[in-house]
């Protein structure tokens, strides 16, 4: 999947004299693909709290002997403080987390207490946002998209949550002036490459099929989106 999406951000991201946030960095691939890109042009700041995950980022920043890309070992959310992850781990995609207090915890592997951080503790004016926090993106997005003037370009994993309308959050975006579009797959390609899909704020969930079924049998809904200021 991780290649796709390199293809799909190339085309629609600007990629050089950025400052880029990968919020949810996982093992690093996308911050490196950030940093790549931009030919040193880049600063890129990864945040991922595991410590599974961000030992294998700070291999690929020495590897890389980069100056500009850094690492802040924590969770983000809107305020100071620490916070509760549900930690689950599959051979595919290795250790994955998201907060505790979104899912039902007998379906985590464990549970682990992190440092969390606000944006405005992590990076000033960033240009472009990445974001895969499994769920925790609302309270990101309901604080900062207005506020953030200083980002062009928001590329968001969002996850289907009951109280939140898959319409609400676009239609924010669009408030602010921010084009949509999101990822879908070219039926005809057997690389399954991304493409982009205009998309509005009457887009709903209905209307997105489901990816998976969790351990208790509950659907699992996600739409890649990238908002462009402008």
């Amino acid at each position: 999947m991780i290649d796709g999406q390199k293809v799909w951000y190339t085309k629609e991201i600007p990629l050089s004299d950025q400052i880029v946030l990968d919020l949810g960095a996982n093992r690093g691939d996308l911050s490196q693909f950030f940093w790549t890109a931009g030919k040193g042009s880049n600063r890129v700041v990864s945040v991922e709290p595991l410590p599974q995950n961000y030992r294998l980022i700070e291999k690929k920043i020495k590897k890389s002997k980069a100056k500009n890309w850094l690492l802040e070992k924590c969770a983000v959310t809107d305020h100071e403080g620490e916070m509760s992850l549900a930690r689950q781990h599959s051979k595919k995609y290795g250790w994955n987390s998201m907060n505790a207090a979104l899912i039902n915890t007998a379906e985590a592997d464990d549970l682990l207490c992190v440092a969390a951080k606000p944006l405005e503790a992590i990076a000033a004016n960033p240009t472009v946002i990445k974001m895969d926090i499994e769920g925790g993106e609302y309270v990101i997005l309901d604080k900062y998209i207005a506020d953030l003037t200083t980002v062009n370009t928001w590329a968001v994993e969002l996850h289907m949550l009951p109280d939140r309308p898959l319409g609400q959050v676009l239609a924010l975006f669009e408030s602010q002036g921010f084009r949509l579009i999101a990822a879908g797959r070219d039926a005809n390609s057997a690389s399954g490459a991304w493409v982009s899909i205009p998309i509005t704020p009457q887009l709903q969930w209905e209307q997105i099929p489901a990816t998976k079924l969790s351990r208790e049998g509950r659907e699992f809904k996600m739409l890649h989106i990238i908002a462009r200021r402008g």
